[in-house]
């Protein structure tokens, strides 16, 4: 996972209007950033799964997920953890 996919995942959590541009027009929120094709995939099929799997700092994954449902709620919370059953937790860096 590049560098660039975890600051998009925190620049998403931070700035709600990006979090609409991503969802109306993605190319125009990867412009200048250096993601690779899986990564602006993940990200436009908001695939909380598959960018996990590509290796994004779980923190600034749940906190990108939180913005695009526009906050906490139960049946969030619920979806989050089914999206990511299964999947072994790795050691995390900072």
């Amino acid at each position: 996972m590049s560098y660039a996919a975890n600051r998009l995942l925190w620049e998403i959590a931070a700035d709600g209007d990006l979090a609409e541009t991503l969802r109306s027009e993605p190319d125009t929120a990867f412009a200048g950033r250096d993601l690779t094709d899986e990564e602006r995939a993940a990200f436009t099929a908001n695939d909380i799964r598959g960018l996990y799997l590509l290796g994004v700092h779980p923190f600034l994954l749940f906190n990108y997920a939180l913005r695009l449902n526009g906050g906490f709620t139960h049946p969030f919370a619920d979806a989050y953890i089914e999206q990511l059953e299964g999947l072994d937790a790795t050691d995390l860096e900072t």
